[in-house]
């Protein structure tokens, strides 16, 4: 009785510094704050509801799914989803659409489209480019399965086991690893699929492709595991449900502007529409969105907060949908670097690339993109990319210039830009070295601070699922 009181008498303290802080107009007391409501985000929201704890959801956006997204073509009322494109076998992870009363039933549709291998920046044909054969292709891709999985257990569903030293393969840039297990065949595949988000692949540390194209993905690419949509094939039907079923218990267009966060408890002032403020008092704090300097910005960090969490980079992601008079039906045109290197799959563009533009089935004249940026991309920089990757395929002849009114330039429109910003989290070959995971998981439970989401496990939504099952235990131990 006596360590309740004086955690309640901890938390009416912090209510007291809020107050002196923001002028609220409503405060909630919740067990656990999650900030973000993307896939690690909803996924904890309702597990700790299953779990009979509290929660309030902090989401900058104006609905829940974070990658997750979805388009209805006005011409063809045909769903497509936007950004992320399926669920990844991995544990019992389907468990929570199920939930969710979400089926998993569903098949992917894939176009049949003719491919295209440009150089994006020329906008020419890569001369002499041939994708690997299936034959070559699949071998490939299961000798990286062989090659990774002897360190599925140190890196799924997250890094809680991971040892002290770091494995000298996971150190290596990408490409060495490529050339020690001859896996030349495959990169073409895990770069169209997931890896190019990491921004310059070959040679960033092994470890982070591997965070990127996980074993659970390897294995989907050969067949040996199920890639899954709803029976709608709408991704998107998930986080509506989830949306309805925690109701006001999540906080839309809402931001963190102010925290204070103790050994005794949380205080949150949250900047809603119109400028409305919420104060949260917490137990816990659960952060579910990537911790670059911006977004960790409102919650003081500490010297060791700041240095663990500092030593990231991030590049930036998106994808969408278009429309572009000059872009002909039935094709997709994949970036690929024109190099001598580019022919034997050592080499692929860095960023900043459009990385692949193609026909969605279906349709009348839409276009799915992808494209990855710097750390100092923004939306409207990667838009003008995909523009100018478009006008320098007209120039080079790799498409044909659409024939238009006098005076007017063909130009790309945007029907949908998943802006997914800073993704794929990295860190030096030497923060590897010098116990980087280690002290990065040594920030988990401080100040009653704990983190979920991609740099904390991997970018895979049912990945993220199966790591807040090892994590949210030990968020909620003691309450």
């Amino acid at each position: 009785m006596r360590a309740s009181v004086l955690r309640l008498g901890s938390l009416v303290a912090l209510t007291g510094a809020a107050g002196a802080h923001c002028r609220c107009t409503q405060t909630i007391t919740r067990d656990v704050a999650i900030i973000g409501g993307g896939a690690s985000g909803t996924h904890a929201a309702i597990w700790l509801r299953d779990h009979g704890h509290s929660v309030v959801v902090v989401e900058k956006a104006n609905q829940l799914g974070g990658h997750t997204a979805a388009f209805k073509d006005p011409a063809t009322g045909k769903d497509i989803n936007v950004g992320v494109q399926t669920w990844i076998e991995y544990g019992n992870s389907f468990d929570f659409p199920a939930r969710m009363n979400v089926s998993t039933s569903g098949a992917m549709q894939f176009t049949p489209n003719t491919p295209n291998f440009v150089d994006m920046k020329t906008g020419r044909r890569v001369a002499g480019y041939e994708p690997p054969a299936d034959g070559a292709k699949y071998p490939a891709i299961q000798r990286y399965i062989d090659a990774i999985s002897q360190y599925e257990d140190i890196m799924l569903p997250g890094f809680f086991n991971f040892p002290d030293k770091i494995p000298e393969e996971l150190v290596m840039p990408f490409g060495k690893f490529v050339e020690k297990y001859n896996l030349y065949d495959a990169v073409p595949q895990l770069w169209d699929s997931t890896v190019q988000g990491v921004g310059d692949p070959m040679n960033v540390p092994t470890f982070f492709i591997i965070q990127a194209s996980a074993v659970p993905m390897a294995r989907a690419l050969v067949g040996t595991a199920a890639a899954a949509v709803p029976a709608s094939g709408r991704l998107y039907d998930l986080y509506e449900s989830i949306a309805r079923f925690l109701g006001n218990d999540v906080l839309y267009a809402s931001t963190v502007i102010r925290s204070t966060r103790t050994n005794s408890g949380v205080s949150l002032t949250v900047s809603g529409p119109r400028g409305k403020q919420t104060c949260i008092q917490a137990k816990r704090l659960l952060i579910a969105i990537q911790p670059t300097p911006r977004n960790m910005a409102p919650f003081s960090l500490d010297r060791e907060e700041r240095d663990v969490l500092g030593r990231f980079r991030f590049p930036t992601v998106y994808a969408g949908i278009i429309r572009h008079p000059a872009l002909p039906k039935l094709n997709a045109y994949s970036n690929r670097s024109p190099s001598p290197g580019g022919l034997n799959h050592t080499i692929f563009p860095v960023a900043s690339q459009v990385g692949h533009i193609g026909y969605i089935g279906g349709t009348e004249d839409l276009f799915q993109f992808t494209a990855v940026g710097t750390q100092q991309e923004t939306a409207s920089s990667m838009k003008l990319h995909i523009g100018k990757a478009i006008d320098a395929m007209i120039a080079a002849g790799t498409i044909e210039r659409p024939k238009l009114q006098p005076g007017v330039k063909p130009q790309v429109t945007f029907s949908a830009f998943g802006d997914h910003g800073h993704m794929h989290a990295q860190v030096s070959a030497a923060d590897l070295r010098n116990g980087f995971i280690k002290r990065l998981y040594g920030l988990q439970g401080k100040r009653n601070t704990w983190y979920t989401g991609a740099a904390f496990s991997s970018g895979f939504s049912t990945i993220l699922w199966e790591y807040n099952k090892v994590l949210l235990p030990k968020v909620v131990e003691g309450l």
